[in-house]
């Protein structure tokens, strides 16, 4: 038997090969140039979404904490930053509710705080009824409560420190001098009650005469460190009664709160010394020795503390936004309340963000009849950048950066103000409606393809 095989060969040209090659290469250059496109497009809106989202990190610190946060606008860096606070230790001693009112905690007793932080009790302790459920009674000396350094205690960059207390105020003796009626000159001023405070780093508490206080730094080495303490005048904290006392310090401003009563302080020592001669209050808080205490030992409470709420300054959460891309306007520094809201001691209007996508802007000039480049955008704003930069150099050394943007920004505003003509207009006419805007133009000598617009309004809702 014959088997007949037929063999069919197949395959491509060198020519064809090549052809399907090169389709193959000119797509995908097409996709490439497509897709880079496509991202160039997208970085204005991925900028004005990272501005949104460092303003809404502000608002959330504000919310959850009750406490205020700001939001610094700083055009010359192309930078957004937000400054706030978080909550890091809270006692409200309801865990004492169970035991009886006037009995004395043991000593070495554990009281939990809201985050699993403990306080163990030193000296004579008893159970109050305190502004909200139970309290603590300090009674003698060393009656406080001692906690363990936890690394969330570090309140390098500000802290917020608030309480319920209620104190018993030592009566005033004849010999003393002139009967005191609150001020400066009554002389239990010299007696501090302490509520809460790290040793070395900061403490709150009462004066003997009804004043409060907030003391930075360690006053046995104020030559070598950072060392001032606040104190309102006196009668401003009643007696046996509950009161509210918060104090705030943020590395720059110091805020002394009764009641939710924002009150005036001085430095101690200069009550007859002008305000101009004060020493400085700013810079970071020291670290102390990192043990946290409710009273102290040396310092105990003469009353009852309840309601205990610390708070730590966070790490500023910033924006850098890419080199084509520009924040328009005035530097702004907005402030947002407890609520977060924009303050409406601080703000009228609604807040706008101007982020400008910018493009490569070039001038010519004709000098013997040749086309000479100038300045190109890049070269000014990186021009501009060192200048400031230069300015900035000693105080960026000593506190850093970006609390050293806010801080300079704080320093020159009040003076900013002061030589501000109502009667100027407004430096830049832009659109105040969120989202995208094209068709700008020159913005001060800056050629804009597309602004979006981050509207932050009353209510502190954000749009755009």
């Amino acid at each position: 038997m014959v088997i007949s095989r037929n063999y069919t060969s197949t395959g491509v040209t060198l020519i064809e090969l090549l052809v399907v090659l090169s389709i193959i290469t000119i797509v995908l250059g097409m996709s490439v140039s497509i897709f880079r496109s496509f991202g160039e497009a997208q970085t204005l809106e991925v900028a004005a979404s990272g501005v949104s989202t460092t303003v809404r990190a502000a608002r959330n610190w504000s919310i959850t904490s009750g406490m205020p946060s700001r939001v610094l606008v700083d055009p010359d860096r192309r930078r957004v930053s937000a400054f706030g606070f978080e909550t890091v230790a809270a006692w409200d001693f309801e865990d004492l509710d169970g035991i009886a009112e006037g009995s004395p905690l043991q000593v070495g007793k554990s009281i939990s705080g809201a985050f699993r932080e403990t306080a163990q009790v030193t000296g004579h302790i008893e159970v109050c009824k305190g502004s909200i459920g139970s309290a603590a009674l300090f009674v003698n000396d060393g009656a406080a409560m001692h906690a363990r350094y936890l690394p969330r205690y570090n309140m390098k960059r500000g802290l917020s420190a608030e309480a319920w207390v209620r104190f018993w105020q030592p009566p005033w003796q004849s010999e003393d001098g002139v009967e005191p009626h609150g001020g400066y000159s009554d002389p239990r001023r010299e007696m501090k009650l302490a509520v809460i405070g790290i040793p070395g780093s900061f403490e709150m508490g009462l004066l003997a005469d009804g004043a409060a206080y907030l003391e930075i730094g360690d006053p046995d080495s104020a030559i070598d460190g950072i060392f001032f303490r606040a104190q309102t005048e006196g009668a401003l904290v009643f007696p046996d009664r509950w009161v509210h006392l918060r104090v705030t310090f943020d590395g720059i401003d110091v805020v002394i709160e009764i009641d939710g009563v924002e009150h005036y302080w001085i430095p101690d020592g200069f009550e007859m010394v002008d305000p101009q001669d004060w020493p400085i209050t700013r810079g970071e808080v020291p670290t102390g020795d990192g043990d946290l205490w409710i009273s102290h030992p040396n310092r105990f409470f003469l009353g009852a503390i309840d309601q205990i709420i610390l708070r730590a300054a966070t790490e500023p959460v910033t924006i850098e936004l890419p080199v084509d891309i520009e924040l328009l306007g005035p530097k702004q520094l907005l402030h947002l309340d407890g609520r977060g809201a924009l303050d409406p001691l601080k703000h009228d209007f609604p807040a706008v963000i101007h982020i400008a996508e910018v493009g490569g802007f070039v001038e010519l000039e004709a000098t013997d009849s040749t086309a000479v480049v100038g300045e190109s955008f890049r070269d000014q704003l990186m021009r501009k950048r060192r200048e400031k930069e230069d300015q900035a150099a000693a105080v960026e050394e000593a506190f850093g950066s970006p609390i050293a943007d806010l801080m300079l920004f704080l320093e020159t505003w009040k003076q900013g103000q002061e030589d501000l003509d109502v009667d100027v207009k407004p430096e830049y006419m832009l659109p105040m409606t969120p989202g995208i805007h094209v068709g700008i133009g020159e913005v001060d000598g800056v050629s804009v393809l597309r602004l979006h617009n981050v509207v932050i309004d009353l209510t502190g809702a954000i749009r755009g």
